[in-house]
């Protein structure tokens, strides 16, 4: 878990992993810009180019993909990032095949890209396909790659008195049942959960039920994380960053109401959310820093990492599609927690410092107390749900290697109270700890 682990020190020493406005930066698992890859041509693929390049000319390694966005239009909003793959082919009468032809041969987008291209968006040369890059493999026949750039379209607990607050559900027609995601959409009508016994089946629907009701109420609890930035005069970078969370969480209820729409049989939704009490103390900056330590420093931490291994055993598309979006932006906003406590450490003085020691010292204990067990019965993990043990070894190999040494360094640690820090970007992640996790 150590990449997981050096990912949660810079957000919340330097805070240059936060996924804010100008987008993600190189590979999946780092910072950077909102320009190309470095090295990258700005030519696109759909034009201009005299004729196919010759393969025989040197040609750089291509660069490290990188997303930029996200996008915005007064139709849809926030919708997505354009993110570049690899597509690498074999020359052809020795000259590199045309640009244009890499895209059709691109597969394991994110949920609803479907077959649209991301237009170069005018900052910094941004295009389509880019290319062509040398294979860095040397020996691999397919010599000539291009880096195209593909949209995916577009839990935090909302904690109440200490108490996780959600809206109840309803089992009737609800535009929370459905999604704009024409690809996981589609992947999930062709599931087959006809091997499933019927007793597995309400199973799953109640449980992908409970994830949605969650989800629906993170969406709150952003909202609620968002006033209190602007209460406590927090930069507006993470201001940015908390409400981009919640249009997060919206896009994730959605898929697992979905989802345990499909297993039910039929429609999903969830009701009102009761909000009585939710706001008090918004103001105050120990409350919002020590609920941020509870709720976004070890919750979702450690929900990103469940969600990226979940994701890894499932079976049905859509339910993998789901859970892999879900991991990649529980990342990004637990990063945004770790942080945000280290600019409230950084103005809120030495009190606030111990209060978020014994903060994380009892939080990170009560979860390594509590005694492998499952709220219902275990289910095949090929459907999202991860066996009680498992998920208990998991969450104790998290503690250790990750979330224990991050809090002692964000405790101990002396930083400056600006707001530069907050600056860099990143998109689509690769989760080193669930990784080291599952290579165990």
């Amino acid at each position: 878990m150590r990449t997981f682990l050096l990912r949660v020190l810079v957000a919340s020493q330097w805070g240059a992993s936060l996924a804010l406005a100008s987008g993600c930066g190189p590979l999946v698992e780092s910072g950077g810009s909102s320009t190309p890859p470095e090295g990258a041509s700005s030519e696109s693929g759909g034009g201009g180019e005299p004729g196919p390049p010759d393969a025989s000319a040197p040609l750089d390694p291509y660069p490290d993909p990188t997303c930029v966005g996200p996008v915005h239009d007064d139709d849809f909003g926030y919708h997505g990032q354009c993110c570049y793959k690899v597509h690498c082919a074999a020359p052809v009468g020795g000259a590199c095949p045309a640009a244009s032809d890499a895209w059709p041969h691109l597969d394991d987008l994110p949920p609803g890209s479907g077959s649209c291209t991301c237009d170069g968006d005018g900052e910094g040369g941004a295009e389509t396909i880019e290319g062509p890059y040398a294979n860095r493999a040397a020996s691999d026949p397919a010599s000539c790659c291009y880096l195209v750039g593909a949209i995916g379209c577009d839990g935090r607990p909302l904690l109440v008195r200490g108490e996780p607050r959600v809206a109840p559900l309803a089992h009737a027609p609800s535009a929370w049942s459905y999604t704009a995601l024409r690809r996981f959409e589609r992947a999930l009508a062709d599931a087959d959960l006809s091997e499933l016994a019927p007793a597995e089946r309400r199973e799953l629907a109640r449980r992908w039920a409970e994830r949605g009701q969650n989800e629906h109420a993170s969406v709150a609890s952003f909202g609620r994380f968002a006033l209190g930035l602007m209460a406590v005069g927090a930069p507006p970078q993470l201001l940015e960053a908390a409400h981009r969370a919640a249009l997060d969480e919206v896009r994730h209820a959605r898929l697992a109401l979905a989802i345990a729409s499909a297993y039910a049989g039929e429609p999903v939704g969830v009701g009102p959310l009761p909000l009585h009490g939710a706001l008090d103390d918004i103001g105050s900056l120990e409350a919002l820093t020590l609920d941020a330590v509870v709720e976004g420093c070890v919750g979702e931490t450690l929900s990103a990492i469940e969600a990226e291994v979940a994701a890894h055993a499932a079976q049905p598309p859509a339910v993998r599609m789901a859970l892999q979006a879900i991991a990649r932006d529980e990342t990004r906003h637990a990063e945004l927690a770790w942080a945000f406590v280290r600019w409230a450490l950084a103005t809120g003085g030495a009190g606030l410092r111990a209060r978020v020691a014994a903060t994380f010292a009892r939080a990170l204990d009560q979860v390594a107390s509590e005694p492998p067990g499952s709220a219902g019965r275990d289910l095949p993990p090929s459907h999202g749900f991860l066996p009680a043990g498992e998920l208990h070894r998991m969450r104790q190999q998290a503690i250790t290697d990750v979330l224990r040494p991050a809090a002692a360094a964000l405790v101990a640690a002396q930083f400056p109270s600006t707001g530069r820090e907050f600056s860099g970007g990143c998109g689509n992640v690769i989760l080193g700890a669930s990784a080291t996790y599952l290579s165990t």
